[in-house]
């Protein structure tokens, strides 16, 4: 019996830690063709944006992102300062919230998951008018 001890202890040690390592799904991003138009917010400033092109280089760089282990609890990112990007289409709105978080830079889809992307479409994104 003593020898199983052992045993039983690992397999729990290997369970429990390949359960803590579940990342999130896929962000599930709208057809290009689908979108009428993305509200950007930073700060204050809203800027609404229809242009096919600009909207494409959005979904582009929000496609490239990696899914974390982190989850999303909330309707809204818990940070400070944070860009929400609202698709408009024909039948309602999706929201996506993008910010900076210890020097690595988020996109939350709320309830989805949390995503690591690329700093320069962070920039891009704050410097939009």
């Amino acid at each position: 019996m003593k020898k199983f001890i052992p045993l039983i202890l690992s397999l729990a040690c290997i369970l429990a830690l390949s359960a803590c390592g579940r990342k999130a799904r896929p962000i599930v991003l709208p057809e290009v063709s689908d979108i009428a138009s993305i509200d950007i917010t930073v700060g204050n400033d809203c800027v609404n944006d229809t242009d096919r092109i600009r909207i494409s280089e959005i979904i582009s760089g929000l496609s490239g992102s990696e899914p974390t282990n982190r989850e999303s609890i909330q309707d809204t990112p818990h940070v400070q300062n944070y860009i929400k990007i609202d698709f408009q289409f024909e039948t309602g709105t999706s929201t996506l919230f993008v910010y900076e978080e210890n020097g690595k830079y988020y996109v939350e889809q709320p309830y989805q998951g949390i995503y690591v992307i690329d700093s320069r479409l962070y920039e891009q994104l704050r410097k939009i008018k």
